[in-house]
């Protein structure tokens, strides 16, 4: 990441791959499973949409849940991030139902090298041939590309994550980092309403 020259001139370039990698390098503490990482990007609609639910938590250092933050969600916020990162009406993201339909994440933007990127549909036919019958244990994330709320005061973005191993699980939320003495912070995390 850091021999890359379009990094050092775009800090809001640099400051989503941050917060990205923060979030995975946390949820990554044991090297023996398989990482794998969903190439196509989360729609940014789904993180509007996530959003707008307002079922938001503050989080511990540890990115434990605390408590409800009913007054993090703003309306007037809200709106100015939907007429910059989306195409979509109020109503066409409040009936969003797609994931992923943004390209790509690729090897470059993680610090973390030893990750396997994947580009079918989770889900799809060909992905679950593919590792339905594999013995392997993997954790899978996707990712939205962050996305500035209350004028560049936070970044948000969308994970889906999950494991893969006899099956599939996995969940969606949308994760709030700050930044508190020059570096981003993890602070808030929100649910969706299918899982409130």
């Amino acid at each position: 990441m850091k021999n890359n020259p379009v990094l050092i001139f775009n800090d809001s370039i640099s400051d989503k791959l941050e917060v990205i990698n923060d979030f995975l390098d946390k949820k990554i503490n044991d090297s023996s499973y398989k990482i794998m990482i969903l190439t196509k990007k989360i729609n940014s609609d789904m993180t509007l949409k996530i959003l707008r639910i307002n079922d938001i938590y503050f989080v511990d250092s540890l990115a434990k849940i605390e408590k409800q933050d009913k007054a993090f969600y703003k309306e007037e916020e809200w709106d100015k991030s939907r007429k910059k990162y989306s195409k979509s009406t109020t109503v066409e993201i409040e009936d969003s139902k797609g994931r992923i339909d943004e390209c790509c994440w690729t090897m470059e933007n993680f610090n973390n090298k030893n990750l396997i990127f994947e580009e079918l549909k989770i889900g799809s036919v060909e992905f679950i041939k593919k590792y339905s019958s594999n013995p392997n244990f993997y954790f899978y994330y996707s990712f939205s590309e962050p996305i500035y709320y209350q004028d560049k005061e936070y970044l948000i973005f969308t994970v889906f994550d999950g494991f893969i191993f006899d099956g599939l699980s996995g969940s969606a939320k949308i994760i709030m980092y700050k930044k508190k003495n020059g570096k981003w912070v993890q602070t808030h995390e929100g649910l969706p309403n299918w899982f409130s």
